[in-house]
């Protein structure tokens, strides 16, 4: 089994998993692009950012909970 895969085949299996396969067919350039484009970040994170998720400090659920 071969885990090498190429971007056209990533783009290919991408479209396909998205329900994009007629796109795919008729514009494969585009949708590479757009695949591209969309997959960037917008900015890097400050440095003193953590790669880590941190849950919220304070979370109230009663907040969200309609009260009549």
């Amino acid at each position: 089994m071969e885990n090498d895969i190429t971007g056209a085949q990533w783009v290919r299996a991408l479209a396909q998993a998205r329900g994009l396969s007629r796109a795919h067919e008729m514009f494969p350039e585009t949708l590479a692009a757009a695949m591209a484009r969309g997959s960037n970040a917008l900015s890097p994170l400050p440095a003193e950012f953590s790669p880590l998720t941190e849950p919220a400090s304070v979370f109230d659920p009663a907040r969200f909970t309609e009260s009549r």
